[in-house]
């Protein structure tokens, strides 16, 4: 199953982009790969996952934001 998502930084691994140390383990914790795994989600749903909290939330939209990409936020 492919992405739906076209930019290619969406379908890069999280370990292989500019996130905090903590970000990428509670990321692989939960089993998310790239950043169109997170946004597959609602971001009321990933708070559910262990370790994500709002602290992670932030950094997680800071980062769609700086790279103009947070309008596929919560789009369902």
């Amino acid at each position: 199953m492919g992405s739906k998502f076209l930019e290619p930084i969406l379908n890069q691994p999280i370990t292989q982009l500019d996130f905090g140390e903590k970000f990428k383990l509670i990321c692989e914790l939960a089993g998310f790969y790239s950043l169109a795994d997170l946004l597959e989600r609602h971001t009321s749903e990933l708070l559910k996952f262990p370790g994500f909290s709002y602290h992670v939330l932030a950094e997680y939209i800071d980062f769609l934001e700086l790279k103009h990409l947070a309008h596929y936020i919560d789009v369902e």
